[in-house]
């Protein structure tokens, strides 16, 4: 789908021609006025973009006089949406200005009729400059005059006397689609894509050509093996697809689109000016998808209501998602045909299974197959599908099989992994026995055995008492200490429980510290400096932990330096303090500090709430950016508030997007007044544009908007 192509405009060259008196010039196709010193001339020219799209600039322009005035709006290949507005105004201005030599630097945004837009004004060899480019959902029109210094007025009349105009309605075309069995109106004859790059899904686009706006239906065929218990549970899966987050659906209601329940959306594209409008459903093995991406204005408007109510079924569907596949799934995965099989297989590691399914897979299992000493084999995908049942049926199973899988160690991880799903004192014995048996392949990941987030609480100690003889294993040692570290966070495990591995524990210290040192590979480094943490250790173990503490990885660092006030050891005091500084690291460090009770090791100066509010907000952009770096927050505005019946600290902070070129407001809190917190629950950013004023009328906004 051509969703996320950039397209600049190109400046023209001048054209020289006389013309004396004013005009009001207005365009039906392009739905904008203004008044021009003398009558526009109109012309159309197309440009390639640097990916090869052929994109059609509309250009009115007038020069005379050392006067230039034009207006220029793009028309957009069909299918092309424009869905980030910061990213295409910020390179369009800059391209566009630089183009003229000028500085960009000065580039403001600003709103125009609703709309995101920027603008640029300048001083030039003999004259004045000014600009605007504005984004009216998916057309780009750029506003711009060059006039003498004298005609500094004439200038403001030109630039100010831009006003868009209604768009003219669309001419409505019926698409009638035997093979997909709908028909449905558009703006436009529509273009199908069906360049997925393998998917099973192919769109049809239609363009307004008044707007430039896209109206489009994705189609999805659904393999024969999908079943859904009910249509609820399809049309769940379908919105859930389309769904942004909680706070991004504006409107989610059910309706019935041709006698077929449907469900429609309508939701805010993060920071960009215009909305998604969603109607989802299906019929037979076909999905059907219809949206567009319109301004709030718009997007239930008469265009939009139409398109969307046009949508029709022909013809009949001969299969539907509702009836059990179960038993064509055995039959089809057990099949000598490898393209029967494989799509089969495809299918069955998703499937939702019963309980009732477990002999006949266990059934499937005992069977032999071309594959069987594959990887990736269809018994191995069987044995997923058995894990997800957890039945303990499964324990004296895999007992009695595992000693025919041995030729084939993937499969033996595959059966492991089935007891390691079923979480029961008796499968995870069985599951301690069999991993000192097993082959290990380094390729598999182990850690999922031991990981204290899959195994339940009560059976944590117990397997790693059970395993804790692996740890000479390489393959498992990482899981290993995963699960002794949680166990002595919690403190379930006394440290005396590892006094016969201490030796491993150090040597592997020791050896991945150097290979650390030498390319910054940490592996479980984190792990053992936690454990070290929790009895003295010898000199070289402590000269190694302050190496650690000025490493590369900055959560190792911290994670040192804390294993040192652990140990009643001293950092240096200078990395101490840089990892207090630095926004990247101050909050985890502060954090780290007080899960381990020593919270006034923090250096003082940064042990207020202000400094971890900035550390605190620029993890939240770092996890929302991935380069909180391009980013300068400053703390503009704290108060009290009743919360939950109780006094609470807030902060609205402003932050300065470098990509966008704006400052925008996000909110810190709720503290209590009696602590310092490295996190507040509400800590977030809408993304509104820091005016410089009413930051308490912000933030009382932003809180009643939550309780909605």
């Amino acid at each position: 789908m051509r969703f996320n192509l950039l397209v600049l405009f190109v400046l023209l060259s001048q054209y020289g021609w006389a013309q004396k008196s004013w005009k009001t010039f207005a365009s039906e196709k392009g739905a904008f006025s203004a008044d021009f010193p003398g009558e526009p001339q109109v012309t159309s020219v197309n440009r390639p973009t640097p990916e090869g799209i052929e994109v059609k600039i509309n250009i009115h322009m007038v020069t005379a006089e050392s006067v230039v005035a034009y207006v220029i709006y793009n028309e957009f290949p069909t299918g092309l949406n424009i869905l980030d507005d910061s990213l295409y105004l910020r390179e369009v201005a800059r391209e566009t200005i630089a183009k003229l030599n000028l500085d960009t630097s000065s580039i403001k945004p600003i709103t125009f009729d609703g709309f995101p837009g920027r603008t640029f004004s300048s001083k030039v060899k003999d004259g004045l400059t000014e600009m605007k480019i504005i984004l009216r959902t998916n057309r780009a029109y750029i506003v711009a005059g060059f006039f003498p210094n004298k005609r500094k007025a004439d200038l403001a009349k030109f630039m100010n006397s831009f006003k868009f105009l209604p768009y003219k309605k669309p001419a409505w075309y019926t698409h009638e689609s035997k093979d997909y069995s709908f028909k449905a109106d558009f703006p436009s004859e529509p273009v199908l894509d069906d360049s997925e790059d393998g998917s099973s899904m192919l769109v049809y686009y239609g363009n307004d050509v008044n707007s430039g706006n896209n109206y489009s239906l994705a189609i999805e065929e659904y393999s024969k093996y999908d079943y859904f218990e009910s249509d609820s549970a399809i049309l769940e899966q379908r919105a859930n697809a389309y769904r942004l987050g909680d706070d991004s659906v504006l409107l989610e209601r059910d309706v019935m689109i041709d006698g077929r329940p449907a469900k429609e959306l309508i939701m805010q594209q993060g920071k960009n000016h215009f909305q998604l409008r969603v109607l989802t459903f299906s019929r037979g093995l076909t999905g059907y998808t219809l949206f567009t991406f319109l301004p709030a204005g718009e997007i239930q408007g008469e265009t939009a209501n139409h398109f969307f109510q046009s949508f029709k079924f022909v013809g009949k569907p001969t299969v539907d998602l509702l009836t059990d596949k179960t038993d064509l799934l055995f039959k089809d995965i057990a099949s000598k045909d490898t393209a029967i099989w494989k799509k089969a297989a495809d299918a069955f590691g998703d499937y939702d299974f019963k309980d009732k399914d477990v002999d006949a897979i266990q059934g499937l299992i005992k069977q032999s197959y071309s594959d069987d000493r594959e990887e990736d084999s269809r018994k191995a995908i069987m044995f997923g599908a058995l894990g997800k049942l957890h039945s303990e049926k499964s324990i004296a199973f895999i007992e009695k099989i595992f000693p025919a899988l041995t030729f084939n160690p993937a499969l033996e991880y595959a059966a492991l992994h089935v007891l390691s799903e079923i979480d029961t004192r008796q499968s995870l014995t069985l599951l301690s026995k069999l991993l000192v048996k097993h082959k290990a392949l380094s390729e598999m990941n182990y850690n999922v055995f031991f990981s204290p987030y899959q195994l339940d609480s009560a059976n944590q100690k117990f397997f790693l008492l059970s395993t804790i003889k692996l740890l000479s294993r390489e393959e498992y040692k990482s899981g290993l200490y995963i699960l002794s570290e949680n166990l002595l966070d919690n403190k379930t495990l006394p440290i005396t429980e590892l006094a016969a591995y201490k030796k491993i524990i150090l040597q592997d210290f020791d050896k991945q510290s150097q290979v650390y040192f030498q390319d910054s590979t940490h592996q479980d480094l984190y792990y053992l400096c936690e454990i070290l943490g929790y009895e003295p250790q010898g000199a070289k173990e402590i000269a190694t932990l302050q190496k650690l503490t000025k490493g590369y990885n900055e959560y190792l660092s911290v994670t040192a330096v804390t294993t040192l006030f652990r140990l009643k050891q001293n950092p240096d005091e200078k990395q101490v303090e840089l990892l207090a500084k630095n926004l990247s690291s101050r909050t985890n460090f502060f954090s780290e500090l007080v899960d381990k009770s020593l919270e006034q090791k923090f250096p003082k100066q940064y042990a207020n709430q202000d400094s971890l509010v900035i550390g605190e907000f620029n993890d939240y952009l770092s996890g929302e950016y991935d380069d909180a770096a391009q980013f300068s927050i400053k703390i503009v505005h704290k108060t009290q508030r009743d919360y939950n019946g109780e006094k609470r600290k807030f902060y609205v902070v402003s932050f300065y997007d470098h990509y966008d070129e704006v400052n925008y407001l996000g909110i810190c809190g709720p503290y209590a007044s009696d602590k310092l917190y490295a996190w507040g629950d509400l800590t977030n950013s809408d993304f509104t544009i820091d005016t410089g004023k009413d930051y308490d009328t912000y933030l009382t906004n932003y809180l009643s908007g939550l309780e909605e």
